[in-house]
């Protein structure tokens, strides 16, 4: 087939900045090159398709969760040399094997498969038993191993904040659509029985 030759809806070229061939529709007798976002990256409002990244919002307390649970792993890492360290107190290893326990397990009080609210109580169980073992050991300790994770007291206390303030948006998000809910429940049970 000819390089040159015009298709009739669209053809792929290779692109300049990638390897990877870039869609080309058809405008009338010339190719035109189709957009397309790279994985993970949003595409611009109004494109068709368009999509957020799963992480992003425009809301600030979905934001700091969502901060938050990037930095899991982290914490369970850092969960993790904490309770393998001999100089952390036993009490707070004991609260490090019960938070990585409830985190981890597939038993929970909301199930993950809730968005948002499935993550929040396993996030908030793990950083509470996190704080609290850091609280109980020496400083100069907890702050070895939180530089050996890469995370700092500040990210720690800001994640914890995220998380209740997330869990309050839930809970009045919660309460406006049980009250909307309600309230429309109401006025079908009104209309019913002004029918009758």
């Amino acid at each position: 087939m000819d390089a040159h030759r015009e298709p009739a809806t669209a053809s792929v070229s290779p692109s300049a900045e990638t390897d990877h061939p870039r869609p080309m529709a058809t405008a009338g007798a010339r190719p035109v090159p189709v957009e397309r976002s790279q994985p993970g990256q949003a595409r611009p409002e109004g494109q068709a398709g368009a999509s957020k990244v799963k992480g992003t919002t425009d809301d600030p307390v979905l934001e700091g969760f969502w901060a938050a649970l990037r930095r899991l792993p982290r914490y369970v890492r850092l969960a993790a040399h904490l309770a393998g360290d001999a100089r952390v107190p036993k009490q707070a290893k004991t609260a490090l094997v019960v938070g990585g326990a409830y985190t981890f397990s597939p038993v929970d009080l909301v199930p993950g498969i809730i968005p948002v609210a499935g993550q929040l109580d396993d996030l908030f169980v793990l950083l509470f038993a996190v704080r609290q073992a850091l609280r109980s050991c020496p400083p100069g300790v907890a702050e070895e191993h939180l530089n050996r994770v890469k995370l700092t007291a500040k990210d720690l206390d800001d994640d914890v904040a995220a998380v209740r303030g997330t869990a309050r948006w839930l809970a009045g998000k919660a309460l406006r659509t049980g009250g909307r809910l309600a309230a429309e429940a109401g006025r079908l049970l009104w209309a019913a029985v002004r029918r009758r």
